[in-house]
């Protein structure tokens, strides 16, 4: 019994196109070491990977689709140091605190970690947030820590999502900006932090 037409390269093409999105994803990380993320075109990446230009973009619409991808990867990565980190605490604020400043001091060492937590007013930082990548990104952050404060009465259901995230996101932003400026080093912005947003948080402990 023979087999239908195009069974048997089906998977083969998936896992080429897989293969070739992260041969380009790696140039592309190589070519932001190079010349920095501002200055990398999609010809240095097609370059890089040994590519023509129209071949890149059968894998990724545009500079923005592809950067977008990697910041993705560079996030989750980072979100997943930073809840080991964040799980060591014995209680909510803290754990939100130790969050937003790990995010904060690696976001401002890593190009494409920092337009997850400062998505400037570049296009690619107007597309992820148009894209719903920066709200995306953050629900992933903090959720797990939100979900466990409410089943542990640290905080009561209800409190609207989006306003915290984005209250949480301005605080990394405020620190990643405080640090690369000088303005203070993390033993300061723990201090801070520990007397005014810890008591943001347990003024909303439900009773």
């Amino acid at each position: 019994m023979s087999m239908p037409r195009g069974s048997r390269s089906q998977p083969a093409e998936s896992a080429s196109t897989d293969d070739a999105r992260e041969r380009i994803l790696a140039a592309a990380e190589r070519c932001i070491d190079r010349h920095g993320i501002r200055k990398t075109t999609m010809d240095d990446i097609a370059s890089e990977v040994g590519l023509s230009r129209p071949s890149v973009y059968r894998y990724f619409a545009d500079r923005d689709d592809l950067l977008i991808e990697l910041n993705m990867r560079h996030a989750r990565a980072m979100f997943n140091r930073a809840h080991k980190s964040m799980s060591r605490q014995t209680n909510f604020p803290d754990q939100v605190i130790e969050g937003l400043l790990y995010a904060a001091d690696h976001g401002r060492r890593d190009p494409l970690t920092r337009y997850v937590i400062d998505p400037d007013g570049t296009n690619l930082g107007r597309r992820m947030i148009a894209s719903g990548t920066s709200a995306l990104l953050r629900a992933e952050f903090f959720d797990p820590y939100l979900d466990a404060a409410i089943a542990n009465n640290e905080l009561p259901p209800g409190l609207p999502r989006a306003d915290i995230y984005l209250w949480l996101g301005n605080l990394a932003r405020m620190v990643m900006r405080g640090l690369e400026d000088g303005d203070g080093d993390l033993k300061r912005y723990r201090s801070i932090m520990r007397r005014f947003v810890a008591p943001a948080f347990a003024g909303s402990t439900a009773s």
